[in-house]
């Protein structure tokens, strides 16, 4: 059922976006493809150093004829799609277990041993990994990362601020996105855009937007985006039949 809704809501989604911006593919092969002409103006090293951000776009959108063309396109395979260990779930659910949300805040908050480093990370895997199952408490987390991010340091509040607005995105809840990507380092980059897009379903002019980047010294910007639209192939569009919380 829930795949189902998914992709009811990414249909929707696709009907919005066809009408957005003048691409007649897919979405995902709109994505790369306006990705690929921001990354035009890289060196040549640093643009295939993307590849494997490339492929992994594709071979998420489930669409075999895609993945085919970006792999004769770029001259590699995808990589085998292992996951990496998720170090915050592994700070965070031995305090789960044993005490619960409000003792895993209560050690985030006091920067206790094993979260003297890396709260942002445990407090996030935490918050994601309860949605399903216990809405308000990733709620909690969710207000909890905003908190700490309002009286931390000046180099830890914009990884707080990140973590907070990820969380966010993953609920669906636009208004606390709205004041974690406020308090980040970077609040206009299209990362955080296409997670707007992803609660919102609406794709206004952001495909141009993708296209016009100019940032011909680094990979960043580019990343950003095939991150950023991850998120929406890994979730799906939020419920677009009712108003995303804030929005």
């Amino acid at each position: 059922m829930l795949r189902g809704l998914i992709l009811l809501c990414s249909i929707v989604s696709l009907s919005v976006f066809a009408h957005a911006d003048a691409c007649e593919k897919s979405e995902p092969a709109c994505i790369l493809d306006a990705a690929w002409s921001a990354g035009l103006i890289l060196p040549d090293s640093k643009r295939m150093s993307l590849a494997q951000d490339f492929l992994e776009v594709a071979r998420l959108a489930h669409e075999p004829e895609l993945l085919s063309h970006w792999e004769k396109r770029l001259g590699q395979r995808v990589s085998d799609g292992s996951e990496y260990p998720d170090y915050g779930w592994q700070k965070a659910e031995p305090i789960l277990r044993s005490g619960g949300v409000e003792q895993l805040i209560s050690v985030a908050r006091s920067r206790q041993v094993p979260l003297s480093f890396g709260r942002s990370d445990a407090l996030l895997s935490a918050g994601k990994r309860l949605y399903a199952t216990e809405p308000a408490a990733a709620e909690r987390l969710n207000d909890v990362l905003l908190e700490l991010s309002r009286g931390a340091s000046a180099f830890e509040t914009p990884i707080l601020a990140h973590a907070a607005a990820e969380l966010a995105m993953t609920r669906c809840d636009m208004a606390r996105m709205r004041q974690a990507v406020a308090r980040t380092d970077a609040p206009q980059n299209l990362r955080y855009a296409l997670w707007r897009t992803r609660i919102t379903g609406n794709w206004g002019d952001l495909l141009n937007q993708i296209r016009s980047i100019e940032n011909d010294e680094d990979t960043r910007d580019v990343r950003r985006v095939l991150a950023g639209y991850r998120a929406i192939l890994e979730l799906g569009y939020c419920d677009q039949s009712a108003s995303a919380i804030g929005g």
